[in-house]
Order: C-alpha cells, then structure tokens, then sequence
C-alpha cells in the first residue's frame, strides 16, 4: 500500500489499525501521506491497555488502577475491592469487557497475557445528570471522552469534549461540555506531547467523588463520533489533513457551546427515515 499511496490521510477505524498503520507512518511520510495518530511506539501503548498508564505517567492526570497479571490483580483488589473490570489487553468497543466478583471468579476468568484487570471509577454522585440510570456498576454513564487533536510539530489544533451514557460501548446520549471547565486539557496535551505524540487522541474516564476525571482508556485516533462532531463544525479530519498533509497547520477548530444533547438512537432513526428520491426510505 505505501508503495502506491498518492498524498492522503490514513484513518484508522479501530485501535488494531491505527497500531498497524503506524507501522507504515514513515513509508507514507515519504509520498506525502500521514495516518492520523503517531509516532508508533506511542500509538502501540494507547493499544497495549497494560502500557497505557505510561502515557499519563509523571503528569497531574491518573488513569484507573489497572493490572496486567493475575497475581497483580488479586493484590488490587486488596486496594479497590471487587467487583473489578476484566478487559481484553488488546480490544475496542468494550468487546469482552467482563465483571468479576471475588477471588474466585477473578481466577477463573482472568486470561494471563491476554488480559488486564482495572478498578471501576466511580460515579461523582454531584456529576450525575436526570437522564443518567440508576446507580449501576455495569452502566456506562456519564463517562467524559476528550478528543484532543495535535499538530505533527506538536501545536495545539483543537479539543472537543463529551459527556456520554453508552450502551455496549456505542453513545446512546452524547452531551457536549465545556473542556476548558473539565481542567484537564492542558496536562493531558503536554502528557502526550512528551512522548512526541501527534493526531487525534482520544482520553475516556470519569470524575469521581473527589472531584478529578480519572481516564480509564487513551486511543490513538479518531472516534465513532467524529462524523458528529464534524456536523457540530468541529471537522478533525480536516484540520489533520490540513496540518499533517498538507503541512499548513490550521487554526484551533472551535466546539459548539456546551450543553447541547444529542440521542443518538433519535439522530439514527432519523437517517434511516430521509426518503429517497422516488419515496422510499432508508432501512
């Protein structure tokens, strides 16, 4: 493929590609091409849950507690008690993402090498929203998702925050904050620009009780949500274009104003209901 590529942004759909098109980034910055997200070694601890506390460490910011053995996730549980996350250590979309409940089931289920255990952050009951459930450890409510963008010199492009209840790992509420009010922006950038990374990246977590988002997962490109938030004016794909292409690097894009909320399950029903030219709709 870098063989034939003419001058173009590579995108990554999922963690597993944005890890192998990395692989690829100096090929394709010899024809003019950039993928979305680098340098590789970088984008490969985003994609290694087991490395991506690394990314976050020696900043002001914390990720959850996470374990990468069996033995280190028994001796976390001494620390944050059960039940406890098991993740895929190399996985997206919360697929195999599983709940244990005491030693043994925490034995039973762990998969060394392929596994990490993380504590489940808490909810800060003052962050709730009317919409949030009930208070459900197997929910996904209110959970912060920053999408910071990153000039390939390291300038600043852009960040877009999130408030999220999902369902399986997909938005089903999407609620759009102010990220300057979060006060996390500015640690999470020189985090990332310590390890010379560059893209889009996108930071998930938390505010807990004590008041702090603690970040429970980092990807290295865009999201599921980039078509909206290019539809809010917020176009990543082409402020990365413009800047890592194009090398013309653009203004900072700007968010919408916070508060807006959007029900995803609303914006698709309302897709597949625009009728076609001869009146029929979309299924």
């Amino acid at each position: 493929m870098a063989e034939e590529t003419a001058p173009c942004l590579v995108v990554p759909g999922r963690d597993e590609d944005a890890a192998a098109v990395g692989e690829l980034g100096e090929r394709l910055a010899e024809r003019g091409s950039s993928v979305a997200s680098g340098p590789g070694p970088a984008v490969d601890q985003a994609y290694d849950k087991a490395a991506t506390p690394l990314l976050l460490a020696g900043s002001a910011l914390s990720m959850a507690l996470t374990a990468a053995s069996l033995h280190d996730a028994l001796e976390l549980t001494g620390q944050v008690g059960y039940p406890l996350l098991i993740k895929p250590r190399h996985g997206n979309a919360s697929h195999g993402v599983r709940f244990v409940h005491d030693d043994d089931e925490l034995t039973a289920g762990f998969c060394p090498g392929r596994d990490i255990s993380q504590e489940i952050v808490p909810l800060d009951p003052g962050d709730r929203r009317p919409w949030d459930g009930v208070q459900d450890l197997h929910a996904q409510d209110g959970e912060y998702s920053i999408q910071l963008l990153i000039g390939p010199l390291g300038h600043y492009l852009g960040c877009f925050a999130t408030r999220n209840n999902l369902e399986q790992g997909f938005p089903r509420l999407v609620e759009v904050v102010d990220a300057g009010a979060l006060g996390v922006v500015p640690e999470a950038y020189k985090a990332l620009v310590r390890h010379d990374a560059w893209g889009a990246w996108n930071l998930q977590g938390r505010r807990t009780p004590n008041g702090d988002i603690r970040f429970f997962e980092i990807n290295a490109r865009p999201t599921g949500l980039t078509g909206l938030r290019a539809s809010l004016g917020f176009n990543e794909l082409d402020q990365l274009y413009e800047a890592c292409v194009l090398h013309q690097p653009p203004a900072p894009a700007q968010p919408p104003a916070p508060g807006l909320i959007i029900d995803m399950h609303e914006l698709e029903h309302r897709a597949r209901a625009v009728p076609f030219a001869d009146g029929q709709t979309a299924s």
